[in-house]
């Protein structure tokens, strides 16, 4: 008996005790919880949310986009209309890789976004505010790795743009596509040699771009004030005239490599054996240089939208997670 009443008391204060932590956690201040979670998981949390969120909801602009890519000839406006017609905004343009969209964000720019600080901050020196070439690397890096993290998810996302009424979801797409190529070669290096180079390069062109032009014109622009913690805030209109100098570089910058991996991507191997190198030769040499940017005006029409939507929103989540501006 009195083992058994020894057993008792001991778990009634075990309940007490993690009642008490419980209470105390609750009761917390926030900054005080924020900081238990390590600064760089916050970094990736606020990057793959901000971006996945409006990437989501642009998502019909990208379906048309990486149709035009893939080389259906009819331009983005006919294509867009002929979705609408035969299908429904929500089924036509909305729906396709919609899920396989959302998880690719979370992963690609959780890593490029998220990380892009930790890896500006390792190769700029201590002494000095980062330079450009400093920033580019960090992008390069970051945009490089989250692709590959990424290419499983963005190959299904291709897939299910262009070909719509095969597949009926993303783990459907996935399943089919290991069947026929294999996991390796269906899902993680199908394309890879083209979406690595297009992800370090929209790096460049996007997260390099808003670091560095809001670098710039910080210098010249009223400042807001700092928080109670002593981090630096930065006004709104910054962040909003940045973004729009991003989404034209960006953009820009991106374009061949997206072209190419979009090509690449909605092959099965049999026209693009080599990936990268057919898929560039190829373009270039039965269609011109200037297939490369084929769907420029979608692709900024999506990437543009983009920039201004998901950078004030990443530099809110980072303020609401006890961040720095970016």
């Amino acid at each position: 008996v009195g083992s058994t009443c020894a057993r008792h008391k001991q778990h009634r204060n075990s309940i007490s005790y993690s009642s008490r932590g419980a209470w105390q956690l609750a009761t917390m201040p926030r900054n005080e919880m924020l900081d238990c979670v390590p600064e760089v998981v916050r970094d990736v949390i606020a990057g793959g949310v901000s971006t996945a969120f409006v990437t989501a909801i642009l998502n019909p602009v990208d379906v048309v986009k990486t149709r035009r890519q893939v080389g259906i000839p009819r331009s983005a406006r006919a294509e867009a209309l002929a979705c609408w017609r035969e299908h429904g905004a929500w089924r036509g343009l909305w729906k396709p890789g919609l899920t396989a969209t959302v998880v690719r964000e979370m992963l690609y720019s959780g890593c490029t976004k998220g990380f892009y600080p930790l890896a500006r901050d390792a190769v700029a020196p201590r002494d000095r505010e980062p330079g450009l070439l400093h920033r580019a690397l960090a992008a390069s890096l970051t945009g490089f790795g989250g692709s590959i993290c990424a290419n499983g998810t963005d190959v299904v996302k291709i897939r299910l743009f262009s070909q719509p009424d095969r597949y009926t979801s993303l783990m459907a797409a996935a399943t089919e596509i290991i069947k026929a190529e294999g996991v390796v070669r269906g899902l993680l290096i199908r394309g890879v040699s083209a979406s690595a180079p297009r992800g370090a390069a929209i790096a460049i062109g996007e997260v390099t771009t808003y670091d560095h032009t809001k670098a710039t014109l910080r210098r010249y622009w009223p400042a807001a004030p700092e928080t109670q913690a002593g981090k630096r805030r930065d006004p709104f209109s910054l962040h909003v005239v940045a973004s729009l100098i991003t989404g034209v570089i960006a953009t820009t910058v991106a374009q061949p490599f997206d072209t190419i991996k979009s090509c690449v991507m909605a092959d099965d191997g049999h026209r693009y054996p080599r990936g990268f190198v057919d898929a560039i030769t190829k373009l270039v040499r039965e269609e011109g240089p200037m297939s490369l940017f084929r769907g420029w005006f979608p692709a900024y029409c999506r990437l543009g939208p983009h920039a201004i939507l998901t950078f004030p929103l990443l530099e809110k989540l980072r303020e609401v997670l006890g961040l720095e501006h970016f």
